[in-house]
């Protein structure tokens, strides 16, 4: 799953497969991009270069509530787009231990 800063598609992907569903309120790019490359129909691209760098944040990656509405929500997407289950989402969550190191380090920031 590419990075959703890093991801730009036509204007015609999103008006044959849908833009964000605001039914999420934090995995919508999720669904969307589960959408837009599940489909199948789409070429990708690959650019080798560092496009953006983010800081630690925000509601996806804050330990606690909004870290499990986050789980919830990736289960749901990938339910709806037919792309796994709950196999799929521990192996998402599990390659992503290390985006976390400095959260358990210093839970504050």
């Amino acid at each position: 799953m590419p990075p959703h800063p890093t991801l730009y598609v036509r204007r015609s992907v999103i008006e044959r497969f849908g833009a964000y569903d605001s039914a999420y309120r934090i995995a919508g790019d999720y669904d969307a991009m589960l959408r837009w490359i599940g489909a199948g129909e789409i070429k990708l691209g690959y650019v080798p270069r560092v496009l953006v760098k983010m800081r630690h944040g925000g509601v996806s990656t804050h330990l606690g509530a909004g870290l499990l509405t986050k789980a919830r929500e990736d289960y749901r997407a990938l339910r709806a787009n037919q792309a796994g289950g709950a196999g799929t989402l521990l192996a998402k969550n599990l390659r992503k231990l290390g985006q976390f190191a400095p959260l358990l380090r210093n839970p504050g920031h």
